[in-house]
């Protein structure tokens, strides 16, 4: 955080939050939830939509699963990304529509993948999560989330994001 340059004293968001500025818009995210111990597979159709926000000290990312007849119950997810400049690192906080929460940080951006670590809290176990974005031109990313359930890194859902 640092004054405001035009003198009113009032603090502004640190200037590497910029860097996540490539998700402020709206997405559409076809996909897959992989099967996992919680589910069997299914398809999915996602939308996002990354605004800033608290005079930009935060960028939010709405996710919204559109009902199908083979995702009939559709989640739900609010991220939250900010900057902490006294760890140089960035923060995520996550929580959706099933009572899942997530706390993860990253260090930004190596070339066009970022990559964000941490833990998910879901029907009252805690496990290692990981969400890694790899840019795929201005307007197209990927995403796959995976978590550790004690054996390794298994893809959870997995989505192909284009600019709406």
């Amino acid at each position: 955080m640092t004054s405001d340059p035009t003198g009113t004293g009032a603090p502004v968001p640190h200037k590497r939050l910029r860097e996540l500025d490539f998700f402020v818009g709206s997405w559409d995210a076809p996909g897959v939830f992989h099967e996992t111990p919680f589910g069997p597979r299914k398809p999915i159709r996602m939308r996002i939509d990354g605004a800033r926000e608290q005079r930009g000290f935060w960028i939010t990312l709405g996710t919204a699963e559109l009902p199908t007849p083979e995702n009939p119950a559709p989640l739900s997810a609010r991220y939250v990304w900010g900057y902490d400049p006294a760890t140089g690192e960035f923060v995520a906080d996550w929580y959706d529509s099933n009572g899942g929460r997530a706390v993860q940080r990253s260090a930004g951006w190596v070339g066009d993948r970022l990559r964000f670590q941490g833990t998910i809290t879901m029907n009252g176990a805690t496990v290692p999560l990981r969400d890694t974005f790899t840019r795929r031109g201005a307007d197209a990313y990927h995403h796959v989330g995976e978590i550790d359930l004690g054996e390794g890194w298994i893809p959870v859902d997995e989505e192909e994001a284009v600019r709406a």
